[in-house]
């Protein structure tokens, strides 16, 4: 307890020496330990001077022209419906970022649209909180919505990585320098490899008016060496037949698990917004509901707002935002401490342990933070694994019960006729009555039959036959949704699934044969997917649909993807026995559905979706109750 309380006195005394020195060197009372502590109190005495009739907004200028154009007429659009809706007035002010922290110290804005750096700058100095993310349907989620692009021309033969770049020996253009994406992001990878980017960036050019096609159109015609562009931004170009990614060729190209683009750095926050302090928590939650609907071009959304952290890696690697005077600090200290020695000693020391106070604290979060990232990867990991075994297992259980079936049924014939053949030719011989046309004649229909059963090995897929179900009654939704539960926890693939159709379908059928059937259409659709060319796909639009449909006497379960152009001959091929539309496939997945479906007294076929993809449906007949068949009787 003694320790306790001689270790808080410490800290006490060295807070209000450090507030004692650093007034000495600023040269007045406004010290920025002094504005911390005071600011909660300064808050409160300001916030009557709001207007109430206002719901002020002010919009980051340094977002790109582009980003702009594309995503803010739907989104202020909506900001003013809700703001109307309450009888307010909806002012925009597009600010720069000196006027925008000025004014949000003064209580005279509510909100503030930025890029993610800016806010993490405002959200350091607590003047901030986020109540939306901008979300690409190429991410992830919305903590990997924009990265950097760096580009060559395909033709280049010098520039191959960014040791190249490093040289300074290219001209580089550049979207902008206060551009996050278009370069501020792009310096991130060089501090990585210890490299310097000052050096990679010294022959830079930025074009006239923030376009990244200027970047690209640059780069591609030969007056600049090498490109920044926003990630995601070629592929758009793409779409709108501006650009072509053969064109170039992408340096230090990163993984498209969390961003679906090309891009040659680590995927950060894209456009975000918040509010300031101390705003009425109504205004706040009406404005989050209202962006949460939006639905904005190209699949994008804004999204509930995601951990910063990764931002402020890249700001402290990079020297920026709130750590921009990490190495002024030190110059600023040799230059003007020099008063006495006892001051700059106190300095000295304070810093020192606030600084080793933050780096601890860091530390301790991130590993916290690492531990639990790497706890739960590893429990995803392991169910993934026994997902994919049950899957597995379903598939080899499924397989081997269909060829006992048609190899015990298909031999059964031509092997009693072998072995009735062979006990009557012994027996003859034995009784001495076997001549020898005799012989000859069993000896030719043994050989025959024994002919007749080695095609029936070679051909015993194509003749399968049902057999007796065991049959219960069951919901078909609720087959379909343990179905679905399997199968996205095998992490086969991203698209989504929805269910769809009537609320209870009941049926009476064995239930795991019915889950292997569906689950083979599935992973049908899902490969499909995976052969369509990711510059040809447009995520957001990705989706597996199982729709159950109600037909008089039957139930229809009709799985549907919207994944590549196929026509109706195309489809012809899927139920032909040992016939695949796969690279590798065997031809078995379509025929055990094929065959399961008919061992339930139903049938399957497939046809293409209106333009695009393919619907296979499995009929079924509806479960009747011995009640209702003999109320109709």
């Amino acid at each position: 307890m003694r320790r306790f309380l001689i270790t808080c006195v410490a800290i006490m005394v060295v807070i209000f020496s450090a507030m004692g020195v650093e007034s000495l060197i600023m040269g007045d009372h406004n010290s920025i330990l002094r504005q911390t502590l005071t600011s909660p109190v300064k808050q409160i005495i300001d916030g009557s001077r709001i207007n109430s009739n206002q719901v002020v907004v002010a919009i980051d200028t340094q977002i790109d022209p582009y980003m702009q154009r594309t995503y803010f007429k739907a989104t202020i659009d909506a900001i003013d419906k809700t703001v109307r809706g309450a009888d307010k007035f909806l002012v925009l002010k597009f600010l720069d970022r000196d006027a925008i922290a000025s004014m949000l110290v003064d209580n005279e804005i509510d909100f503030v649209i930025s890029e993610s750096d800016f806010y993490a700058d405002l959200a350091f100095e607590d003047k901030v909180k986020a109540i939306a993310m901008l979300w690409r349907p190429q991410a992830k989620s919305p903590s990997y919505s924009t990265a950097s692009t760096i580009v060559v021309s395909s033709d280049s033969t010098k520039i191959y990585t960014l040791t190249d770049i490093a040289t300074g020996s290219y001209r580089v253009a550049g979207t902008a320098e206060e551009s996050f994406a278009g370069f501020t992001v792009a310096k991130e990878p060089f501090v990585q490899k210890n490299l310097s980017w000052q050096a990679a960036f010294k022959n830079i050019a930025f074009t006239s008016n923030r376009d990244p096609l200027e970047v690209l159109n640059a780069v591609k015609t030969g007056n600049a060496d090498v490109g920044i562009v926003p990630a995601c931004f070629i592929e758009v170009a793409m779409i709108q037949n501006k650009a072509h990614l053969s064109d170039f060729r992408v340096i230090n190209p990163q993984p498209v698990s969390d961003l679906a683009c090309q891009h040659s750095t680590n995927a950060y926050p894209s456009l975000m917004v918040s509010y300031r302090n101390g705003v009425d928590s109504n205004y706040i939650l009406e404005m989050t509901n209202a962006l949460l609907g939006i639905k904005l071009p190209y699949g994008a959304t804004w999204s509930m707002p995601e951990n910063t952290r990764a931002l402020y890696d890249l700001m402290y690697h990079l020297r920026i935002g709130p750590y921009n005077n990490v190495t002024y600090s030190a110059i600023y200290r040799t230059l003007s401490e020099n008063r006495t020695i006892f001051i700059t000693a106190i300095f000295l020391i304070v810093a020192g342990f606030f600084y080793n106070l933050i780096i601890s604290v860091e530390v301790a979060s991130r590993t916290k933070a690492l531990k639990k990232a790497l706890a739960e990867k590893d429990r995803i990991s392991k169910q993934q694994e026994q997902t994919n075994e049950y899957i597995s297992r379903l598939e080899r259980t499924g397989i081997v019960g269909q060829m006992s079936s048609m190899i015990a049924h298909e031999l059964k014939q031509p092997l009693a006729t072998v072995s009735n053949y062979s006990r009557g030719l012994l027996r003859r011989i034995e009784k001495g009555t076997a001549d020898k046309d005799t012989v000859i004649r069993i000896l030719k229909e043994i050989e025959y039959h024994t002919e007749r059963a080695n095609d029936i090995v070679d051909h015993v897929r194509s003749y399968a036959k049902p057999h007796e179900v065991k049959r219960e009654e069951h919901d078909i939704r609720d087959i379909v949704a343990k179905t679905v539960a399997t199968f996205e926890k095998s992490g086969r693939t991203t698209v989504p699934v929805v269910v769809e159709g009537v609320q209870k379908a009941p049926i009476e059928a064995d239930d795991w044969e019915l889950e292997l059937a569906i689950l083979n259409l599935l992973k049908n659709s899902a490969d499909a997917f995976t052969e369509v060319h990711p510059a040809m796909r447009d995520t957001s639009e990705d989706l597996i649909r199982i729709r159950i449909e109600d037909h008089e006497d039957t139930w229809w379960i009709r799985v549907i993807d919207n994944a590549k152009h196929v026509d109706e001959e195309f489809t012809k091929q899927f139920f032909q026995k040992l016939e695949t539309t796969k690279a590798h496939g065997l031809g078995l997945g379509l025929s055990i559905v094929s065959s399961l479906a008919e061992r339930h007294a139903g049938r399957v076929w497939a046809e293409p979706n209106p333009g695009r993809g393919v619907i296979v449906t499995i009929e079924l007949q509806k479960y009747v109750p011995i009640e209702e068949k003999l109320k109709k009787l």
